[in-house]
């Protein structure tokens, strides 16, 4: 389920969401070069402190239905592919149901990431093998959604003829056939 659009929407994302949106890609793509060390497990921690605030917010705090969260439903999933398909979309603000279902899952992962390497560096742990292989793994699919989400923001935004990245910016609508 998007959140439908009406005219006095005045607002997508909100300043909360914007800075820790692109905190978090800054911090996630500066970690991916920057493979050990303190600075890496500083940034990483603070990107789960990041997620965790953003969870936090987008449970309890956010007034603005976009920055809430929704569990998208198969159906949803399905009507959305369709509307990909057709290019005839319903008109709404936010995630799309898939873009919904990426948020959680990189969240997870980032989640996942902060504990394999906190378990790689515990003396239980220490000099075992899986933990830093599984937080490779985890990296390497995090990077790859990553990806996968920039190619959806460029198509989407053709699709839609709006600016997805212009909201994210400014926090504002944009509609590119204004």
């Amino acid at each position: 389920m998007s959140i439908p659009e009406t005219k006095t929407q005045t607002i997508v994302w909100t300043v909360f969401v914007r800075i820790t949106h692109w905190l978090v890609a800054l911090f996630v793509l500066v970690n991916f070069f920057n493979d050990t060390g303190f600075w890496h497990r500083f940034i990483g921690y603070f990107c789960l402190t990041l997620v965790f605030a953003r969870v936090g917010y987008g449970l309890w705090l956010s007034k603005v239905a976009s920055s809430r969260f929704y569990m998208p439903t198969f159906a949803s999933i399905k009507l959305h592919i369709h509307e990909i398909r057709t290019q005839i979309f319903a008109p709404h603000i936010g995630h799309n149901p898939l873009g919904q279902l990426a948020v959680y899952i990189i969240w997870l992962l980032i989640i996942l990431l902060a504990l394999t390497g906190w378990l790689s560096r515990t003396d239980v742990y220490w000099g075992e093998d899986w933990p830093v292989d599984l937080h490779m793994i985890f990296s390497n699919v995090l990077q790859g959604l990553i990806m996968l989400h920039i190619v959806a923001v460029l198509l989407m935004s053709r699709l839609q003829k709006k600016s997805l990245l212009k909201q994210m910016i400014s926090g504002k609508p944009y509609d590119t056939t204004r």
